[in-house]
């Protein structure tokens, strides 16, 4: 189903992203203004079903990004995809397509305009705290890296088969919008993907929350929700 898709993300720098910015342990007390339902950012839109190129290309983390903004109800199209890729070293030819460092990406994206936005800021999320991820979904949707393996390939439900398995696929980067108890729903190769606990603990290897105050709902409290952010 999707074997034939590609990756494109480059191993991270643990000690990089540990310096970084993060949400610390969720046993602050918890705000009024985030709410114990789950949210489902894509609940009530069409589903965007564009492959954006990632066939064909290891461009996961400029189209998780993308995904991220035609959430948020920016029209970001797999040009802007490719105006990321190229920033981060594609010119265009095999040798140069080689994935994104996450991390490098995001912090360009800190400075530079796509589809006509500049993200404020992004955090580190620690996934490994359920109430910590399921907050931090809450407040936007999330851009996670993983470790998948080739059970991966053959099913749009990553669950503890998938990460139990010892053949190896690759790293790479997609789109996370909503979290439950359960598992979580995201998008990835134009498709829709579910992961469990079980596979968020052993295959994902980072996660994290883009900030863009530009495309928050209407009427949202953006600097108390950082503050927010910041000590849960």
């Amino acid at each position: 189903m999707l074997a034939s898709k590609r990756l494109g993300l480059n191993p991270h720098d643990p000690e990089r992203v540990a310096r970084h910015v993060r949400l610390t342990p969720a046993n602050a007390p918890v705000d009024p203004l985030v709410s114990t339902t789950p949210v489902d950012w894509q609940s009530g839109k069409d589903w965007d079903g564009d492959v954006m190129l990632n066939d064909q290309l290891g461009i996961c983390g400029p189209d998780a990004w993308v995904n991220w903004l035609k959430l948020m109800g920016c029209p970001a199209t797999v040009d802007d995809a490719m105006s990321i890729y190229e920033a981060m070293g594609y010119k265009g030819t095999p040798a140069t397509d080689n994935g994104v460092v996450l991390m490098d990406m995001l912090q360009w994206l800190t400075n530079n305009r796509v589809a006509g936005v500049t993200m404020d800021c992004f955090f580190v999320v620690g996934f490994a705290d359920p109430t910590h991820l399921a907050t931090a979904c809450q407040l936007a949707p999330l851009i996670v890296g993983a470790n998948l393996s080739t059970a991966c390939q053959s099913t749009n439900t990553w669950d503890n088969a998938a990460a139990g398995s010892k053949a190896e696929w690759g790293t790479h980067a997609y789109l996370y919008h909503a979290n439950s108890p359960g598992g979580g729903n995201g998008k990835s190769w134009g498709e829709p993907v579910f992961t469990t606990p079980d596979f968020q603990a052993v295959r994902w290897t980072e996660c994290y929350l883009p900030i863009c105050q530009e495309l928050m709902p209407v009427g949202t409290d953006v600097l108390r929700l950082l503050n927010i952010a910041k000590c849960l």
